[in-house]
């Protein structure tokens, strides 16, 4: 009887546990997208209380927020009441959801080296972003080698590549970081840099920019810094932001950090939360998510034989291309050269589809935002030319960017970069950084 009992127990538990585990993809069918006119420092309160209340999701904070149907009478009332003025920018977040595979003819192709071939004209699960990365070593052997940069908080390989002339000694050559994906929602940013990165190793020898920067630079490159968020957008939750560890401290259960809130420069400031629930929650500690704590390793480490002299994080939506200071508005000591790297991505990128972006410090034309990625660059590690381009659109489609858009994005993205990258070189020659 006591054997009978326990057996009913554990199959009870077992069960429990299965479904538990088991989550259904979340429908946003009627939530809508509101854009706020915040024309003073009272908006700003208004929409900011909205934002720490945990309960909405801004898009573009203090601007676009998502409303459900279950709290757009209060969100109207609220804005109301406060003659904050609105319009409802997307109409129903799940139709652009639904929409977003709008190239697919059904079948995606295999590997390719053309850059406009539609496998990089689609978006891509995490496990084919891996091996796609094998598969570029594998292709480019002589300029482009794999690496593990560590594994995520749900034990996925976080796989990378480093791309430069392998026939050149690297234990004294320049370095460059970049990542994407650090926020999981953004697919446009994986997207567009496996496309630059492909093109930069297919023009390798034949365009002389590209060959110069190969020659004289090792870049690091990984493609998906949050994997486990980036699979929840695929299989739960498309617009999901954090990563995927457990908060055990809030009640209910909470997941997820925003991981660029999690560096360890002014840890905790402005434009972060305590809140495990909220979608800037900047964890218990700097870098308490072992995905960005592997890159901060890992520079480190590298650091010992090698000069970093850029940093990049990729992200979208508003087309901009930002640099320090994220936490203050105070202005960076070189901000008249940065704004040189970023005046010229702005104008090359223009000059692709005329496409308009704007530049300066993230507080500035953004929002404040402490314990982000670009201030660590430039505050900590000490890379003078550290930046966060925030890709397509300016709200349109904004997380739910459709396939088409990929291509042209790329494109005018690595014509931006293009410029960026021939300033860096010559400031490296020059010794200016």
């Amino acid at each position: 009887m006591i054997g009978t009992s326990l057996q009913f127990f554990l199959v009870i538990v077992f069960s429990i546990t299965v479904v538990s585990r088991c989550e259904v993809r979340e429908s946003l069918e009627g939530y809508q997208v509101w854009r706020a006119s915040v024309q003073s420092e009272k908006d700003f309160k208004i929409m900011e209380s909205l934002e720490n209340s945990g309960r909405f999701d801004f898009w573009d904070f203090p601007h676009d927020v998502m409303v459900s149907p279950n709290d757009a009478d209060y969100v109207r009332d609220l804005l109301g009441e406060n003659e904050i003025k609105y319009e409802i920018w997307i109409k129903d977040v799940q139709t652009l959801i639904d929409n977003q595979f709008n190239i697919r003819d059904g079948k995606v192709k295999a590997f390719s080296t053309d850059p406009d071939d539609v496998f990089y004209t689609t978006y891509h699960r995490y496990s084919e972003i891996d091996q796609w990365i094998r598969n570029m070593a594998a292709r480019y052997p002589s300029i482009a080698e794999e690496f593990i940069l560590g594994k995520s908080y749900e034990n996925r390989v976080m796989r990378a590549l480093k791309v430069g002339n392998n026939s050149n000694p690297t234990n004294n050559r320049p370095a460059m970081w970049i990542h994407s994906g650090i926020h999981a929602r953004e697919w446009i940013s994986p997207a567009t840099n496996m496309w630059m990165t492909n093109k930069m190793l297919h023009d390798y020898g034949t365009d002389d920019l590209v060959t110069r920067l190969l020659d004289m630079f090792d870049i690091y490159i990984i493609f998906s810094l949050n994997p486990d968020g980036y699979e929840y957008t695929w299989d739960v939750n498309r617009l999901w932001r954090k990563t995927r560890s457990v908060n055990l401290n809030a009640e209910p259960v909470c997941y997820g950090v925003d991981a660029n809130r999690n560096w360890a420069y002014k840890f905790g400031g402005g434009g972060t939360s305590t809140d495990p629930c909220s979608i800037i929650y900047r964890g218990e500690y700097p870098f308490s998510e072992m995905e960005v704590k592997h890159v901060v390793d890992f520079i480190a480490e590298k650091s010992k034989t090698q000069d970093f002299k850029f940093f990049m994080d990729i992200h979208s939506y508003s087309q901009m291309f930002l640099g320090p200071w994220g936490y203050t508005y105070d202005l960076p000591k070189d901000l008249a050269d940065q704004n040189v790297v970023g005046k010229a991505f702005v104008d090359a990128l223009r000059a692709v589809h005329g496409t308009e972006y704007v530049y300066g410090p993230v507080s500035d034309v953004l929002y404040v935002a402490a314990g982000i990625s670009v201030d660590w660059g430039y505050g900590v590690a000490g890379i003078k030319y550290s930046f966060t381009p925030e890709l397509r659109d300016t709200g349109e489609y904004g997380f739910v960017l459709p396939e088409d858009q990929i291509l042209p994005t790329a494109q005018e993205t690595y014509a931006g970069m293009l410029a960026v990258y021939d300033i860096v070189m010559n400031d490296t020659l020059s010794g200016k950084i």
